[in-house]
């Protein structure tokens, strides 16, 4: 049993007491108080990127001081995407804004990032890149202006003047990797740029080794994703993989570096289908020993430390799982396991020596909180909370369960119930977006302002979700459209029968793919919904097709989504307007460069033709992922509205 001294002093954070009977919509829709909290290379100071009046700022401040002063920082354009220490003095920080991309003479809005360098106490601000400006004239720009200017390839901790950053100057989506003076703004080429790389990787003594990328060959059915390594600084390139990815499974994912350059670490599915750990001989193109896995869940992530050992693996079962090496790992359980019983940790950030770490805790009942750890004497002290108003003790747990979907596939899934009552409820079914993505054990806020309502609500798993294997996401392969959407009326089927959902009071909402399934499955009337409710949806599928054309990927996306069984037009909600006889509650921002805002445009007016009963709401300068407040806090206010006009919550 190791003792611990749990500190709580002045400016640490103490969630307020409620009196309310609900939280609000306000404490549930704001952005989180505190988003990342990273700690210096010395474990000294700490850098945060914190809500202030609803605006994203970055504030700094000593570890050590009594007074807890604080250095509040505000970003001069743009928002913080992110920001991390360069140094014991230097932070970096990615900005993100709306802006033209160049290409050629064809200027396209798309989210630009940039990067600012600056002292920890926020001076000496500067953009550590400069480019020569769009010639009106020549009606081009001199140098070309990236996209994407914050994809650091290393930080080189060695070295606190200069990082390692990949750009793509010379041409689009081909990047270089450079040498940055974060003070002076000088740079160098190191790396040439290769055509079918997206992706430069260093090893441990942060030389460039390792690169992958995708290349589309025109005319034909190919979708090239190509891996390339070298065995040291000035050997050649040889390649790891090369294959087509509209018709061939990908060999394995890269994890890292092992002592000897002729082997690598490699993550790749095992004789149960799941994806595990092994290391990899280059020369023979053939994995050696297996060193980790689950028979039943793939390996999510790896962490490969500086000696080259494994230092960590991760897998997500019902709940996420951290399997740690070495004396330090089970100082690390022991220590979480006794501070943070039935919780996520993860390690958000340490410092050189690792004796200082940041951690988050988080559950469904536990909005993120954020943890300093001295390892050496076994202190911890909450430094963050991400949502100080909100009283866990009215929040939800939320059970993970299975169901079998019709053709005998087990569905995993997560159900949330309302602490007053457990049978017989007006029920939310709540599919994710992605759709290869998943839903996962953690706090949702959607999920929690539902139940505080009296809701239950459901969270499947379907088909083609991550995690579970490589079968069970292929399985979703040409089934958009088809098996994915029965996976989700056979959840809502398994609620009734479980007695868990009130059968004439159910309602179907979700976002992007959610929210296509939202409008869809409606549309299928296989299950009495009453009510549906979508956030930037996608409407019509073939219409999103033809907004992809120009991505690179868009062959592998078509091959995933089309079927024999059904064209796109037959599976689009827009396409099946007479089908849909139920209230619609539609939302969508009008900045969403990943679904259209017309989609949305054009299924309301369609459904209002038709005299159908439906709500349209457009955020003005919103995105695909919601992030602006007000918006987040007028979409629960909306929600709830409807909610109660069309879903007894008696």
């Amino acid at each position: 049993m190791c003792y611990l001294k749990l500190l709580f002093v002045l400016f640490f954070i103490t969630p307020n007491v409620l009196i309310a009977k609900n939280i609000s919509a306000e404490d549930f829709g704001s952005i989180p108080d505190v988003l990342s909290v990273k700690i210096s290379p010395d474990g000294s100071k700490i850098l945060m990127l914190r809500n202030i009046n609803s605006k994203v700022m970055l504030v700094t401040r000593k570890l050590d001081d009594p007074d807890g002063i604080e250095n509040i920082i505000p970003s001069k354009e743009g928002d913080y995407n992110w920001a991390i220490w360069a140094s014991n003095d230097r932070i970096l920080a990615s900005i993100r804004f709306r802006g033209h991309e160049d290409r050629g003479r064809s200027l396209q809005v798309k989210i630009q990032r940039r990067l600012v360098s600056m002292t920890w106490d926020g001076k000496e601000q500067i953009n550590p890149l400069r480019f020569k400006k769009y010639d009106r004239l020549r009606r081009s720009f001199v140098k070309r202006q990236p996209q994407i200017q914050d994809t650091i390839v290393d930080i080189l901790k060695d070295d606190p003047d200069h990082i390692l950053l990949q750009l793509d100057i010379d041409a689009g989506d081909e990047p270089a990797v450079y040498k940055v003076n974060i003070k002076t703004r000088k740079r160098s080429r190191i790396i040439r740029s290769r055509r079918s790389v997206d992706v430069w990787v260093t090893d441990q003594k942060h030389n460039v080794r390792y690169a992958e990328g995708t290349q589309e060959i025109r005319g034909k059915d190919t979708f090239r994703h190509i891996s390339f390594y070298r065995k040291g600084k000035s050997s050649a390139w040889e390649t790891l993989f090369d294959y087509n990815m509209l018709r061939e499974n990908r060999p394995f994912y890269f994890e890292g570096f092992t002592r000897d350059p002729s082997v690598v670490y490699i993550t790749q599915d095992d004789e149960n289908g799941k994806r595990a750990l092994f290391s990899y001989d280059v020369d023979k193109k053939q994995r050696l020993k297996k060193i980790a896995g689950d028979p039943s869940y793939d390996i999510v992530d790896v962490n490969i430390d500086d000696n080259y050992e494994v230092e960590y693996y991760q897998y997500y079962r019902e709940k996420p799982v951290f399997v740690r090496y070495g004396e330090r790992g089970k100082i690390l359980d022991q220590l979480f396991e006794e501070m943070f019983p039935d919780q996520i940790v993860s390690i958000e950030s340490q410092s050189r020596s690792k004796n200082e770490i940041i951690v988050s805790v988080t559950s469904p009942i536990v909005p993120p909180e954020y943890y300093f750890v001295n390892i050496r004497d076994r202190d911890v002290k909450r430094v963050a909370v991400s949502y100080k108003n909100i009283d866990r003790d009215k929040l939800s747990p939320m059970l993970p369960v299975t169901y079998n979907a019709r053709d005998g596939l087990e569905i995993p899934a997560y159900l949330s119930l309302p602490k007053e009552k457990q049978q017989n409820l007006p029920t939310i079914i709540m599919p994710h977006g992605g759709p290869m993505a998943r839903d996962g054990w953690n706090f949702d806020y959607w999920t929690q302002f539902l139940t505080s309502r009296g809701f239950a609500v459901l969270q499947m798993n379907y088909r083609g979700s991550t995690g579970y294997g490589e079968t069970f996401r292929k399985a979703g392969y040409h089934e958009w459209g088809g098996k994915m959407l029965d996976d989700i009326d056979d959840g809502t089927k398994w609620m009734i029968d479980q007695g868990y959902a009130d059968p004439d009071n159910i309602c179907i909402m979700g976002a992007s793919y959610g929210g296509y399934a939202a409008l869809q499955n409606t549309a299928k009337g296989e299950v009495d919904y009453k009510c549906a409710v979508a956030f930037a949806p996608i409407s019509n599928i073939s219409a999103l097709m033809h907004h992809l054309k120009r991505i690179n990927g868009f062959k592998a996306y078509l091959e995933y989504v089309d079927s024999e069984e059904w064209t796109l037009d037959e599976v689009s909600p827009s396409n099946n307007i007479d089908k849909i006889n139920i209230p619609v509650l539609l939302m969508h921002g009008s900045n969403d460069l990943s679904v259209t805002v017309l989609q949305s445009r054009s299924f309301y007016n369609s459904m209002k033709e038709a005299g159908k009963d439906i709500r349209y709401i457009e955020f003005e300068d919103e995105g695909h992922f919601l992030s602006t407040e007000k918006y987040r806090i007028q979409l629960l206010k909306e929600l709830e509205a409807f909610l109660n006009r069309n879903i007894a919550t008696s």
